[in-house]
C-alpha cells in the first residue's frame, strides 16, 4: 500500500494536499474516511474506490465514470437510502470489498479529470452527513495518509509537496548526518535535520537533560521527564524518531577512543559541544576521512547592563579546510566565563546559531543558492550583522 504513484499524477497529488486519505492498492485507487449517514441517522465512515491503470510508478488514467462505496446502506440526512447507491459487490483485495456502485456521469463527456470525479462523489455521499454534523469531513489531513515504503518519514511531508519542493528535497538523500552535543545549539540543529529527507540522523551526547537544557532547547518537557534526568541523545532521539524513521542515539561523549565507531559512515557532522578539549582528535578524524563538518559556538558577555557578543559558524569541507588550522577557527579551550563565572547562552541565540549552521549545510548541498561559499562566518549581536570570511 503506497501513496508513491499519486505524487506523479497532478490530480491525485491535489487530493493528498487537500487532506484526503488516498492510497493505491492492488490496482485500485481508494479514498478512505468518507462520512455517510446510516439508516439510523448516525454518521459512519466508509471508502470510495475504483480500478486505475498504473504505469510503472504513475497513475496514468482511471476507468469510466463509475465508483464503488464500501459502507452499510448510505442514506440522506433523513435516513432514506440514496437512490444513486445501487447494491453491487466489488472485490478490491482479498480482504476488502465495496458493496455499492455509484454512477453519476456529467454530460456530455464525463469527468475532466480524476480530481473532479473523486470530489464529486465525495460530495454526493458526504453532504448528507455534513447536514447532520458540519464537522464531519472527508479530508482528515496528512496524519491519516500512508506514506511510501521507502520514505524516511512516518507521515507525509505536505509542506514540501504543497510548495513543489520534491525535486530539491532529493539533494538531501544519501546524507547520514551526525549531531554532536545537544545541550543548546545542537538540539535546534537536530530539530531541523529530523524534518528533511536525509537518510539517517545520529545524535551524540553523554550528558543528562536537565532544567537549564529545557530552557535552551526546542519543545517543552514536563516535570516528570525532567525528574528522570534522561540522557540528552536518547531524549531527543525519542522525540524525533516519531517523525523521522532513522534517528538513533549514542549516549556517549565523543572522543579519541570512540570516534571511529561513532562517526563511521557519516557524510556530514555538526559539532555543537562545549567540550573544546576533545574536538581536536575529532576534527583530525573528520579531515582524514574527508567528512564535511560544521563547528558552532558563541561568546556572549554582559556589558553595561546589555548582552553582546558573537555567534560563530566554522565550515570545513573537502577541498576547503586549511583556514580552520591556519587561523585556528575552532577553539581548543572551553568557552570563557565572564567576571561572574557565567558561560552565557540564551535559547534564541542557541536557535539562531543552529539555524545559521543548518542554512550553511543546505547551501553546501546546493539546496539554497550560495554565492560566497564561506568557510567562516560570524553574527554580531550588537550590530545585527553577518560577516563572511574564507570564501572560495
Amino acid at each position: 500500500m503506497s501513496t508513491a504513484p499519486l505524487a506523479h499524477n497532478a490530480d491525485l497529488a491535489r487530493l493528498l494536499d487537500d487532506g484526503y486519505d488516498v492510497v493505491v492498492q492492488q490496482g485500485h485507487l481508494i479514498v478512505r474516511h468518507i462520512p455517510y449517514v446510516t439508516t439510523g441517522r448516525t454518521i459512519a465512515y466508509g471508502f470510495l474506490t475504483y480500478p486505475v491503470t498504473v504505469s510503472g510508478d504513475t497513475v496514468v488514467s482511471g476507468t469510466d465514470h463509475r465508483i464503488w462505496l464500501g459502507a452499510s446502506t448510505p442514506c440522506d440526512e433523513h435516513g432514506v437510502p440514496l437512490t444513486i447507491a445501487q447494491p453491487e459487490v466489488h472485490q478490491m483485495t482479498a480482504t476488502e470489498v465495496a458493496n455499492f456502485m455509484l454512477s453519476s456521469k456529467p454530460a456530455p463527456d464525463g469527468y475532466p479529470d480524476e480530481y473532479s470525479k473523486i470530489t464529486t462523489y465525495v460530495r454526493i455521499v458526504a453532504q448528507h452527513a455534513q447536514a447532520l454534523d458540519p464537522t464531519a469531513t472527508a479530508t482528515p489531513g496528512a496524519a491519516w495518509q500512508e506514506v511510501e515504503d521507502d520514505s524516511v518519514f512516518h507521515y507525509r511531508d505536505t509542506a514540501s509537496s504543497r510548495a513543489g519542493l520534491a525535486a530539491l528535497n532529493a539533494r538531501y538523500r544519501g546524507q547520514r548526518v551526525v549531531v554532536v552535543g545537544l545541550g543548546g545549539t545542537g538540539s535546534f540543529i537536530a530539530d531541523q535535520m529530523a524534518k528533511i529527507e536525509i537518510d539517517a540522523l545520529t545524535l551524540v551526547d553523554g550528558d543528562s537533560f536537565d532544567n537549564h537544557n529545557a530552557f535552551r532547547a526546542p519543545g517543552a518537557p514536563d516535570l516528570v521527564t525532567l525528574r528522570t534526568r534522561p540522557n540528552k541523545a536518547k531524549y531527543f532521539a525519542d522525540i524525533y524518531s516519531r517523525m523521522h524513521r532513522h534517528v538513533s542515539a549514542v549516549p556517549e561523549f565523543l572522543d579519541v577512543d570512540n570516534v571511529d565507531r561513532i562517526l563511521e559512515g557519516a557524510t556530514f557532522v555538526f559539532l555543537a559541544s562545549d567540550d573544546a578539549s576533545s574536538k581536536k582528535p575529532v576534527v583530525d578524524w573528520l579531515e582524514h576521512h574527508e567528512v564535511a563538518f560544521i563547528d558552532v559556538g558563541m561568546g556572549i558577555e554582559e556589558v553595561d547592563g546589555h548582552l553582546t557578543g558573537l555567534l560563530r559558524v566554522t565550515t570545513s569541507v573537502p577541498g576547503h579546510r586549511d583556514h580552520v588550522r591556519d587561523r585556528r577557527l575552532i577553539p581548543s579551550t572551553a568557552p570563557g566565563l565572564d567576571d561572574y563565572g557565567r558561560n552565557i547562552q540564551t535559547s534564541d541565540l542557541n536557535c539562531l546559531n543552529g539555524m545559521l549552521a543548518v542554512i550553511r549545510f543546505k547551501r553546501y548541498l546546493g539546496y539554497y543558492a550560495d554565492l560566497t561559499d564561506e568557510g567562516f562566518s560570524t553574527y554580531a549581536l550588537s550590530t545585527n550583522e553577518i560577516a563572511n570570511e574564507e570564501r572560495r
